[in-house]
């Protein structure tokens, strides 16, 4: 009885003048079905990542830009074709503001994991034409998202539903497996909740394909009104995250692992993919501050093939505190040497 009095004391001061930062602790909590009503009901909601970098909608929106460059006499210049998340995006700023003239076309979802930019790059390739610049963004923060088909399962804090498919090595040759998701669109999303055969389809897809899915962060979203449960939620789903991460780093650690040829597979289809379209490959891998493999160590297969690496740990050192904001974004002096040291790979012309 004195939990449930203090329980609703919380939830009563929460919902009356509590600050803004109290509140967001505690609906970090919240069960991810919870965000996603939340999100819905208030659209203009800060952090709000329910609309965001769903591919069919990104695949319309970049038909549209190239079909307005096509038409234009601009088309006879090389485009930079980025496909990432906001470090790569924040390092493309920086080198277009040194060099105004450059033309990029951005592709990106928050903290984007490889497997999908990859697919945004896949799905994009009737909007690039030959002497286009494609650019691949790796990010080592988010590596544990290889193996999930959605942010939603390994970042529970704030759950962007956006999909991507996995990818996995074909063991009758040196391709990839690619599997897509059930959910491929907000539409999609949105139709779960009056398709309980599709909403259970898609439920036991995660479970089978999705590492980092865990039932605790879905299940009781009713219970989401109390502040305890949404206390006991996180203390319960975030170490059992951090866990699920670290197993996937020691096995992109391992040259030898599913999980590194994978993405070594994925570096080199890229490459192949962009150069039979007749288009300049760059990988660009981006070390962040969390523990990962060091992702310059990718560098010199890559440039043995011919391929452009652009890896930001060789220009700045991850380990220095100083580099990084609270976020744990480069500081704006950082992206601007990525963005000059970017703009010395880029082709003549």
């Amino acid at each position: 009885m004195i939990l449930l009095g203090m329980d609703f004391g919380v939830q009563l001061a929460l919902t009356h003048g509590a600050p803004q930062s109290l509140v967001r602790f505690f609906d970090y909590g919240r069960s991810v079905p919870g965000k996603f009503a939340t999100w819905a009901a208030q659209p203009d909601l800060p952090g709000n990542l329910r609309d965001v970098a769903w591919r069919d909608a990104m695949m319309r929106a970049s038909a549209e830009g190239f079909a307005a460059e096509t038409a234009s006499a601009v088309s006879e210049r090389p485009v930079i074709r980025a496909y990432g998340m906001s470090f790569l995006n924040n390092i493309l700023d920086a080198a277009q503001k040194a060099e105004p003239d450059l033309r990029i076309d951005r592709h990106s979802g928050p903290g984007a994991p490889v497997n999908a930019t990859y697919a945004m790059f896949l799905d994009d390739r009737p909007n690039r034409r030959a002497g286009d610049v494609v650019v691949l963004g790796v990010l080592s923060d988010t590596l544990e998202g290889m193996f999930s088909l959605s942010n939603r399962t390994w970042v529970f804090e704030q759950p962007a539903p956006y999909t991507y498919p996995v990818f996995s090595p074909d063991p009758a040759g040196t391709g990839l497996i690619r599997t897509d998701p059930l959910v491929q669109s907000l539409a999609e999303e949105e139709r779960l909740a009056s398709d309980p055969a599709r909403s259970a389809a898609w439920e036991a897809q995660l479970a089978e394909l999705d590492r980092a899915h865990m039932a605790a962060a879905f299940r009781w979203p009713l219970l989401d009104a109390s502040p305890l449960v949404r206390l006991l939620r996180r203390s319960q789903v975030m170490p059992e995250l951090a866990l699920r991460r670290k197993a996937a780093m020691a096995e992109l650690s391992d040259p030898a692992s599913p999980g590194a040829e994978t993405l070594r597979r994925i570096l080199a289809a890229f490459a192949a993919e962009a150069r039979e379209d007749g288009q300049v490959p760059i990988v660009a891998l981006i070390q962040g501050n969390r523990p990962a493999p060091d992702l310059a160590a990718l560098c010199p297969a890559l440039r043995a093939q011919g391929v452009t690496c652009f890896a930001t740990s060789e220009i700045q050192d991850p380990r220095d505190p100083a580099a990084f904001l609270g976020d744990g974004h480069f500081r704006p002096e950082v992206d601007a040497r990525l963005g000059a040291a970017f703009l010395e790979l880029l082709p003549p012309g």
